[in-house]
């Protein structure tokens, strides 16, 4: 008798609001979330205080702990939504095999790169509500305080790039460089003297082209979240978040950050 196969769920696309629990710290759960839009907070609880250790935003993982572990333990830390956000959930069936078949040595550094972080965000959490005295129910933020700053890698580059405004004529291409990139966004400049009628201003939303190796086009979308002007005349500078990116791009953007 031929044993039925079992059926691994879907990837499902999940929408939360600002301030909803997504994970809850001590829970048992199984699936793994990345971050399509939106950001998220990370906290550990101690002491009768919640503390934030870390902001998410768009490629980031959530939720890796209980597939690395096996899913023995339990959630490690809670994970709430700081603005409204999209996340794509993966059953952990998903990832096995391709997990199984990685040598044994990375599954074995994998496994304790993440032990350690944990580790790590105790001390810092106990340390911090030793020296901060805070008061039952206070959360101190261990993470940047400027609400729109990207707090992981960013890859210093200078690349041509072009872009237009979304919904503006596809055949439109403005001139720009990118001078940093990470998962979550890039900071670009840009020509005034390119831009022909439009004036870019914090919230819009561009669809941005570039080339991290010849002939492997890029495309991605990404919203401004600061803009000044640049250190030159006639220059601005942008910081933006990516809104959309294909997966297979992802993956590309993922190669070009590696050390």
């Amino acid at each position: 008798m031929t044993k039925t196969k079992e059926k691994i769920p879907p990837v499902v696309k999940l929408n939360y609001s600002k301030g909803d629990l997504i994970i809850k710290a001590g829970d048992y759960g199984i699936s793994i979330y990345e971050i399509i839009s939106g950001k998220i907070g990370i906290f550990v609880e101690s002491g009768g205080a919640e503390t934030r250790v870390a902001i998410l935003g768009p490629g980031m993982i959530v939720g890796e702990m209980a597939f690395i572990s096996g899913n023995t333990s339990t959630r490690s830390a809670s994970a709430r939504a700081l603005e409204d956000c999209c996340l794509e959930v993966w059953h952990p069936a998903m990832l096995l095999n391709a997990y199984k078949q990685m040598p044994d040595v990375l599954r074995l550094i994998a496994g304790q790169a993440l032990k350690l972080i944990t580790r790590m965000n105790k001390m810092v959490v106990e340390s911090s509500l030793k020296q901060g005295k805070l008061k039952d129910g206070q959360t101190q933020d261990l993470s940047d305080q400027r609400e729109n700053k990207r707090n992981f890698y960013r890859k210093m580059v200078s690349l041509e790039c072009v872009f237009r405004p979304v919904n503006s004529p596809k055949d439109l291409e403005l001139p720009g460089r990118i001078m940093d990139i990470s998962k979550g966004g890039l900071g670009m400049t840009v020509k005034t003297s390119g831009l022909l009628n439009y004036t870019p201003v914090s919230g819009d939303e561009l669809f941005i082209s570039t080339y991290f190796v010849p002939d492997q086009k890029v495309n991605m979308t990404a919203k401004i979240i600061w803009l000044k002007k640049g250190k030159t005349d006639g220059v601005i500078s942008l910081g933006t978040i990516f809104t959309h990116m294909e997966p297979e791009d992802r993956k590309r953007l993922g190669f070009f950050l590696m050390p």
